[in-house]
């Protein structure tokens, strides 16, 4: 059998209660996040403008979904600016897959630093390796993800999950919501091979779908400085 030939992450551009789905995986798509609303829907990645480290952990509240290097769309902004995060918006994010390949285990969602899907130190002060200081003594990604515990065809989410994230959430290894109309718990810090959300079961042979998620950033004082590009991903085997 052959691999998937599609595999997309998407985010919601339209509202929680109608939501539309645009692609931000491949060639010049990307997600970004800034402080605020601000940012604007046609600025190319080499401008995007910088956020100042806060002086304690918060969140970046805004996301930004870009189709081309500079043709945004706010994330939750019905079409413009984004909306500021909120745990009630449920309907944030999902991977989408198409009908070609089998998976031969249950996918995973996290998150490298590159494409080359390298490994992380726990504790650099990189985005995704965290620092005790900012992100809890075990240090986790500040960046955290939830994951529905069944796929779009068995049934889409209706509700959020129970708890909203905060910049310590975060599980040693992978953690799995529970089979069915299921978030997790807490949020888990996407952190390559170290943490990760495993998806309860393996998904049906040779059929399309998608697996709702969300995905809430952090910065910290503690954070390096630069550039940061983590890359969202959804790891698996096929058959």
């Amino acid at each position: 059998m052959s691999d998937f030939t599609s595999i997309t992450l998407e985010m919601n551009t339209g509202s929680n209660a109608s939501p539309t789905w645009t692609n931000v995986l491949g060639a010049n798509k990307e997600l970004r996040w800034f402080t605020s609303n601000s940012a604007g829907l046609s600025t190319a990645s080499a401008s995007w403008p910088y956020a100042t480290r806060p002086g304690s952990t918060s969140g970046v509240d805004y996301a930004y979904a870009y189709t081309a290097d500079a043709t945004g769309l706010g994330v939750l902004g019905s079409a413009g600016t984004p909306t500021a995060w909120s745990n009630a918006n449920y309907l944030q994010a999902r991977w989408n897959w198409d009908a070609v390949g089998t998976f031969a285990s249950a996918p995973i969602t996290t998150a490298y630093p590159t494409t080359a899907h390298g490994s992380i130190t726990r504790g650099d002060g990189s985005i995704l390796g965290g620092h005790a200081s900012d992100t809890g003594a075990t240090a986790r990604s500040y960046l955290k993800a939830n994951a529905f515990g069944r796929v779009v065809s068995a049934g889409a989410p209706a509700a959020a999950p129970s708890n909203d994230a905060v910049g310590t959430d975060g599980t040693t290894g992978s953690v799995s919501p529970t089979a069915g109309a299921n978030w997790l718990t807490n949020y888990q810090g996407l952190q390559g091979d170290n943490d990760y959300i495993t998806f309860p079961s393996t998904p049906a042979a040779t059929t399309a779908d998608q697996w709702n998620i969300l995905l809430r950033l952090f910065m910290g004082p503690n954070m390096n400085t630069g550039t940061h590009t983590p890359v969202v991903s959804l790891k698996y085997t096929f058959v």
